[in-house]
């Protein structure tokens, strides 16, 4: 099996079969207005503060970014997740929970949309998406379709959420030593896009500019990102990733909630019948191939 290196703009890169990005863009929805704010609420991790004089400030941050995730249990938040297509030139924006746990040293996260906006236009649905480890699940109660997809390989581990390996980018810790390998990193003080802009704006946050280094597979999806961190918790509240095709793809998050436990209900799957009419389409490894 190929493999790739997995990017994680501040999310622990990881080595994985490059099949894995590839089944995880099949499943994943592309991305609009945000709800309402809400104060953040999570508990800071330790981690030392950056000094004033700091010499350099990209490398602290990176630093204390990565340090911060080693006593990180669980994350959850409300998203918006907006999505625009460069060449159809079409807004899409999903809205809904952001769940993520590591547990076992194994990463799993949940996203509940609860709206789609399309355009102008704003309709109510109810769109789960569940990442166990190994298995991609994404079911539409609307439709009453679930559909599931091994998209690691027996025995490895993958990082849905690094850059590069997903279209759902939310970076949480990632080695210092690697992003400053893949990426010129630089300190970013607001977002080029005026709608992640405005919602972060007021918030204490520490911005980050990254731009793939030539020749590294990042390059080939990715022609920049930007970060932006709560300065008090570390936990990411704005990414904006922009296409070497012009797409973009922007998450943002407010009500932050950091080790603050999680309902074990928002990773498990239900079981449907598909006598009541749904439609059950399961796909292990060995049937995906390469």
């Amino acid at each position: 099996m190929s493999s790739v290196t997995a990017i994680g703009i501040l999310g622990a890169v990881l080595s994985c079969g490059s099949g894995a990005r590839d089944r995880l863009q099949e499943s994943l929805p592309s991305a609009s207005p945000p709800p309402a704010e809400a104060a953040p609420a999570a508990s800071a991790p330790s981690v030392n503060a950056t000094t004033a004089q700091d010499p350099d400030p990209v490398g602290d941050l990176l630093g204390r970014i990565e340090q911060s995730a080693e006593d990180l249990r669980t994350f959850q938040a409300n998203v918006t997740y907006r999505r625009w297509d460069a060449v159809l030139e079409r807004r899409e924006i999903r809205t809904g929970t952001f769940y993520y746990q590591i547990r076992h040293g194994s990463k799993r996260f949940a996203v509940r949309f609860d709206r789609l906006f399309i355009g102008n236009r704003l309709r109510k649905q109810n769109k789960h998406f569940v990442f166990d480890g190994g298995w991609f699940i994404e079911i539409d109660h609307e439709a009453r379709t679930i559909i599931k997809r091994q998209i690691v390989a027996p025995g490895e581990r993958f990082d849905p959420l690094s850059l590069g390996e997903g279209p759902f980018p939310l970076p949480i810790g990632q080695s210092k030593e690697r992003v400053l390998a893949r990426f010129v990193v630089t300190p970013l003080a607001r977002s080029d896009n005026d709608w992640l802009a405005e919602r972060i704006e007021g918030r204490r946050v520490d911005g980050l500019l990254l731009v793939p280094k030539p020749s590294t597979p990042e390059a080939k999806n990715l022609s920049q990102v930007e970060l932006f961190y709560d300065r008090r918790t570390l936990l990411p509240v704005g990414v904006h990733a922009t296409e070497p095709d012009g797409d973009t793809r922007t998450v943002y998050l407010s009500d932050l909630k950091r080790n603050q436990g999680i309902d074990e209900r928002h990773f498990k799957v239900q079981e449907h019948d598909p006598k009541e009419g749904w439609r059950i389409d399961s796909r292990p490894w060995k049937d995906l191939g390469e």
